[in-house]
């Protein structure tokens, strides 16, 4: 399979939580394929110092998830954050913002995944609303928690 990873799922394969496994196996499958948008490794980041000040983590399980995404990243498909991938953001966000809820940075992950998927691709995220956006575009989606 062909995996486009949201960083709410992403972030899952580097911190033990609610849809860890799901995550790790189909990764770790040496028969998929995984990208991400180059946004992620910003969004990851963020994501993890977030889990740390809300003590959700501690400074080991901190360093530990940056050493494992630095390590993991050269491994991933990384789809480069350009004009076509913003200019297709707004245009979803124009389509799904206003009733869908469809936000920002969700917007730019789907873009750069709209962009780049065929038919055998799968966007793999975690949060709900994204998903059903994309289910309702036509898309194949992932949800590691359901």
């Amino acid at each position: 399979m062909i995996l486009f990873f949201d960083t709410s799922a992403l972030v899952k394969y580097f911190h033990v939580e609610a849809g860890t496994e799901k995550v790790t196996t189909l990764i770790n499958d040496s028969g998929n394929e995984v990208w991400i948008l180059e946004l992620a490794r910003i969004e990851f980041m963020s994501a993890l110092f977030r889990k740390y000040r809300m003590k959700s983590i501690n400074d080991k399980q901190l360093e530990l998830a940056i050493s494992g995404f630095e390590e993991e990243y050269s491994g991933f498909n990384v789809e480069p954050l350009i004009q076509s991938v913003a200019l297709e953001a707004e245009s979803l966000l124009k389509k799904y913002g206003k009733v869908e809820g469809l936000r920002t940075l969700d917007a730019l992950h789907f873009a750069a995944f709209r962009l780049l998927a065929e038919d055998n691709w799968y966007f793999v995220a975690v949060d709900e609303v994204l998903c059903n956006i994309v289910q309702l575009d036509g898309f194949n989606v992932i949800n590691p928690c359901t």
